[in-house]
């Protein structure tokens, strides 16, 4: 029979994140912010494409959020951008 309680049973391959706090998300977005501003500057629709160009930016929003939060960011803007550029070559 086994020791454990209901409540210390997870489904098989889940994992746990820290859940972070409303500060570190605070400084999760503005460094994402901070990033996709040089982005703009820049006139980099994909941020896969920027090279060295805001490579320091990224690597520090990659370092101040969550790894799937940053990857969702970039998949985001490159979404975005693609929508707003399809919109603008509309006949």
């Amino acid at each position: 029979m086994s020791d454990s309680t209901p409540s210390d049973s997870k489904p098989a391959g889940s994992q746990t994140h820290p859940v972070f706090t409303r500060a570190q998300r605070k400084a999760c977005h503005a460094k994402r912010d901070a990033f996709f501003e040089c982005l703009d500057a820049n006139n980099i629709a994909d941020p896969d494409k920027a090279g060295e160009t805001c490579k320091d930016l990224r690597r520090i929003m990659y370092e101040k959020c969550p790894f799937v939060w940053a990857n969702y960011f970039d998949k985001l803007r490159a979404n975005q951008k693609l929508k707003e550029q399809m919109y603008v070559d509309r006949p």
